[in-house]
């Protein structure tokens, strides 16, 4: 599917809104096609806190929500080539669908709304990982 994106007006227009809501980041790059996005818990210092995500077949990029859907402030970029997923034990009634993002710049925990959404982020970012680090070698 992703190969399918990468030329297409569609992708190109979602990739340019993206980058408007970041306040004009340029995120745009040759072969880059924009998965999956959506609203997931970061945990922060002392609490959770809701974050926007953006999966790229090659980086994951979040932001903090300023208006949802039209302003993100905060940009930051993570290579999936250098990202490792571990899936999370649910914790409690707040610790629950989540899993730890490892990267050498920054890891951390987040949380989704449910299960199925937890597993489908987990599936498409196992996924685009994999294709990043075979294209790597």
């Amino acid at each position: 599917m992703v190969d399918r994106l990468v030329d297409s007006e569609a992708n190109a227009r979602r990739i340019a809104n993206v980058e408007n809501c970041f306040g004009g980041e340029v995120l745009a790059a040759p072969n880059r096609v924009l998965v999956g996005e959506g609203v997931l818990q970061k945990q922060c210092r002392k609490q959770l806190k809701p974050r926007q995500f953006f999966l790229f077949n090659d980086i994951v990029i979040y932001g903090t929500i300023i208006m949802h859907r039209k302003k993100y402030n905060n940009i930051h970029i993570l290579p999936l080539d250098e990202v490792r997923i571990v899936a999370l034990d649910d914790i409690g009634p707040e610790r629950q669908n989540g899993w730890q993002i490892i990267s050498p710049r920054k890891s951390f925990n987040v949380y989704a709304a449910n299960s199925s959404e937890k597993n489908e982020w987990i599936q498409h970012l196992n996924t685009c990982i994999e294709s990043c680090q075979k294209q790597k070698r």
